[in-house]
């Protein structure tokens, strides 16, 4: 058994039985080396290819296809489908030892198991664990089947499969959001257990579509004629190409929605009567909400609106009564609309005699897509739009501070404005607007003050080098 180009090569072991119940061509040949493009983009990334190679050092992703099921022999869309090995596909994964033992041989010996959280790749992945004496190591949601909605259980015709792979069919995981999920998936599976060689127990479209998007630009001779490469057979082992993995996250998972922004004259021109202008252009003040439960668990809570707990309350009245005996005075209070958000605000505003004047959209927290709720390793909150589908760009999440912030300060031009937002945001915009980064945690119910000229002048193409 060798590794050659970073793919195991096998045998067809099954009769090229695959997991959608479509026929697959012969297996492509392989490309004679996978190596990562170099990045072009120059943009200021926390997780470059050079970042990942530190952070992550050099250790195998092996893929394991699970055994045969039922459904596989008749040829069904099995997706998300929790259906069980046989007895068939058992003793497949069985035979798969064989190969692991042979990898060994050759100085790559597994340390450890994953597995989808399906039932046929969790028993798949516990087999070759006990068979090798290796631990099994859990389930990473993100590395189950593509979801073939209203096409789960039919017999996958032609007309069916070219349907799904289409998207003409609503209920079929659209493409994209398969792709995301799994190449994030992947990337936790590497970061968790660096320098280790993992074999993942997962799913045959699920090792075919994410070997096409590692491979499509760098090494399109290995994919078929139409662009993809085969649905691997049951109990067949593929080795993931990590070199490549960043460059497909960056491709697929981390994009931007918001556009660049630019500096900006700081004109004061009362937005709200426009006639005579403020002198000044003011003072804004931004407070973290107060501590809600998922603050307290250390749990990503992003857009999910989370009230404030009982500690967070107390936080906003001491505040609020701390900042009325220093003697200090506010025109305005404003605040997202997240619920923790716009309860301190209006907690903080009784002792000036305010009310919360208008709450922006556009100051809520990060998105922070499938993380949100969930307690996540340092590592990956440092960075987690690589580490899990739908999350805020940081880029974007910069971009939006600014532009929300310079609207409020033309809209209220030469005011004393608490502006009561999130810790993520909040962090962003006063990295803005002094140039450099804002390394520390933004405390709950503590007001920081923002340099608003710094704001104005900040530039979105010299920050991130876009």
């Amino acid at each position: 058994m060798t590794i050659t180009h970073g793919l195991l090569q096998h045998p067809n072991s099954d009769g090229a039985q695959t997991g959608s119940g479509a026929s697959h061509p012969e297996t492509a040949q392989p490309p004679q080396n996978l190596q990562a493009a170099p990045d072009q983009n120059n943009s200021r990334q926390e997780n470059t290819a050079e970042h990942s190679a530190k952070t992550h050092p050099a250790g195998r992703i092996l893929m394991l296809r699970h055994g045969l099921t039922d459904w596989n022999i008749e040829h069904r869309f099995q997706g998300n489908t929790d259906i069980p090995l046989n007895d068939a596909g058992r003793e497949q994964v069985r035979g798969a030892l064989n190969e692991f033992a042979a990898l060994a041989s050759d100085g790559v010996p597994v340390d450890g198991v994953v597995s989808s959280p399906l039932v046929r790749a969790v028993e798949s992945g516990k087999i070759i664990a006990e068979g090798l004496g290796v631990p099994y190591l859990g389930a990473y949601e993100g590395l189950q089947e593509r979801g073939f909605g209203e096409l789960e259980g039919l017999v996958a015709t032609p007309e069916l499969v070219a349907d799904a792979r289409s998207g003409a069919n609503p209920t079929v995981e659209p493409r994209e959001e398969f792709v995301a999920r799994a190449l994030t998936a992947f990337n936790r599976v590497r970061a968790a257990h660096p320098g280790k060689n993992i074999v993942v127990a997962t799913h045959g479209m699920l090792i075919a579509v994410t070997m096409t998007v590692l491979l499509e630009h760098e090494h399109p001779e290995a994919l078929t004629v139409d662009g993809i490469y085969p649905i691997p057979p049951n109990a067949s082992i593929t080795q993931l190409p990590t070199a490549l993995l960043d460059a497909a996250i960056d491709r697929h998972v981390v994009t931007h929605s918001e556009g660049d922004v630019g500096p900006e004259p700081l004109t004061m021109t009362d937005a709200q009567t426009h006639h005579e202008q403020a002198e000044t252009p003011g003072k804004i003040f931004l407070l973290r909400h107060g501590q809600t439960d998922w603050n307290k668990n250390r749990l990503m809570q992003g857009v999910s609106d989370i009230p404030l707990n009982e500690t967070g309350r107390q936080q906003a009245h001491e505040t609020g009564a701390k900042l009325q005996q220093m003697g200090l005075s506010y025109d305005r209070v404003l605040s997202s609309p997240l619920s923790r958000a716009h309860e301190t605000a209006q907690r903080v505003g009784e002792f000036f005699g305010l009310t919360v004047s208008q709450t922006y959209p556009e100051l809520v927290e990060r998105a922070y897509g499938a993380a949100e709720g969930k307690n996540i390793p340092g590592y990956e909150s440092d960075a987690p739009d690589r580490f899990y589908p739908g999350v805020e760009t940081e880029r974007d999440l910069y971009v939006r501070a600014v532009r929300a912030l310079r609207e409020v300060v033309r809209q209220y031009p030469g005011e004393r404005l608490m502006v009561v937002s999130h810790g993520s945001l909040i962090r962003r915009a006063i990295s803005a607007a002094q140039g450099y980064e804002h390394t520390q945690e933004i405390p709950n119910a503590q007001p920081l003050e923002v340099d608003i000229a710094g704001l104005f002048a900040w530039d979105s193409r010299g920050y991130f080098g876009d």
